[in-house]
């Protein structure tokens, strides 16, 4: 049994690594093909007569983990400039009104069946998140300047998906008080983020242990969970560390810079980077195959179900498009990524047993995945190779000797 499971786990792994470094060619999202690769499991097991292991409850808490890496690889390539102010602007922008208006749009309509407004909300949520899993990867395919836009879009989709989910749950009655907690919680999650990212990225320079990398990463799934805990917008925290370990020339001004050891400390950085795409790769992959296999095949083909989720996908696109020209932004490939992935199963499940609506179900779910992530591969089919307008990978040398300047 054991030796059986290695087995089969090291093969999906490599079948995925090989789909991974593939994908630039085919332009197919991996997403499809891992979703594949675990329906293709659950019928192997069937046809074999195993028995088939109840993988859903490992869904919530290895997905969670793949958000926090996932946002965080993201964020480690990005780097901030004036320039890019108005990038972040508008990304955050987007973000926002999407989900906002996806969101009351779904309420609505959920609301005139019945079902309670809040209750309408919430379901709606998970539906409105861009998921920066698969939307990410897939960023990678395209320019840099449509990467960019999308990392930072999808990211903050995220964060405000989460957080305005969680507001939701812990919530009973939304009034004046309990918004006024709402923001204050955001302002001490975005303080507690900036000093938590500086004294980690101090941590990484000062570590002289062979063994550094999974502890910090380890220390940041801790931070993680205990802002969790105290109900506030976590991933607040891994955005902000990410970007300031990619920005971190930014803090040479600083009077205590001189506490890090800048030649060392890039090398780490980049060592770190390097680790985080490792294990990112490996929980991604992990975690879809593991959906795929849960998928319920034969109610993939349920025709009220299929019906709902062409309506509500047809709603993601025509949304999409009109904010798009609404702030005067390219709407391709833009309007084609806008996945839902990763994200929107957690926060599916996570929607309290008494608070679900019965036309939100896991099918749906599925059926809109796979829609909204078929939809995509038009931006990777027709755009241009991201080959042709990438610059030269950063030599971490040159940074190296940026900083020492900056500090003489």
């Amino acid at each position: 049994m054991h030796v059986s499971f290695l087995l089969v786990f090291s093969a999906l792994i490599l079948i995925g690594y090989l789909f991974e470094v593939l994908s630039p060619r085919t332009r197919v999202p991996n997403v499809i093909i891992l979703l594949g690769l675990g329906m293709l499991c659950q019928q192997m097991v069937t046809f074999l007569g195993w028995e088939r292991p109840d993988l859903s409850t490992v869904l919530p808490e290895l997905g969670t983990v793949g958000l926090i890496l996932i946002v965080l690889e993201g964020t480690l390539e990005l780097k901030i400039t004036r320039a890019k102010i108005p990038l972040l602007s508008k990304t955050f922008g987007i973000a926002f009104l999407s989900i906002v208006t996806l969101c009351l749009t779904l309420g609505f309509w959920f609301n005139l069946q019945g079902y309670s407004f809040k209750n309408s909300i919430l379901n709606a949520i998970p539906i409105s998140v861009i998921s920066s899993a698969i939307a990410i990867p897939t960023a990678r395919m395209l320019s840099v300047k449509d990467k960019e836009f999308i990392i930072f879009e999808s990211s903050f989709s995220d964060i405000i998906g989460v957080t305005f989910f969680n507001y939701l749950v812990a919530t009973v009655i939304i009034n004046a008080a309990s918004i006024g907690l709402f923001v204050a919680q955001i302002g001490i999650s975005i303080v507690f983020s900036i000093a938590a990212a500086l004294i980690l990225t101090l941590i990484l320079s000062r570590l002289n242990h062979r063994i550094k990398f999974i502890p910090i990463i380890a220390l940041i799934l801790f931070l993680y969970a205990l802002a969790k805990g105290f109900h506030l917008p976590a991933l607040i925290l891994i955005l902000v560390f990410g970007l300031v370990v990619a920005n971190i020339e930014k803090v040479t001004s600083l009077k205590w810079f001189h506490q890090f050891d800048p030649k060392n400390l890039i090398k780490e950085i980049h060592r770190f980077e390097e680790i985080t795409t490792e294990l990112t790769f490996v929980v991604r992959v992990s975690f879809f195959i593991i959906f795929g296999f849960t998928i319920d095949l034969p109610s993939l083909l349920n025709l009220n179900s299929l019906a709902l989720a062409a309506i509500i996908f047809a709603m993601i696109v025509l949304l999409r498009i009109l904010q798009l020209l609404l702030l005067r932004l390219p709407v391709f490939p833009l309007a084609f990524v806008a996945p839902r992935g990763l994200i929107t199963i957690l926060l599916f499940i996570s929607i309290p047993a008494s608070q679900t609506l019965d036309v939100v179900n896991q099918t749906l779910i599925t059926q809109i995945i796979l829609m909204t992530s078929l939809f995509m591969m038009g931006a990777t089919l027709f755009s241009k190779k991201q080959s042709k307008s990438l610059p030269e990978k950063e030599n971490p040398q040159e940074k190296i000797d940026i900083l020492h300047n900056s500090n003489v």
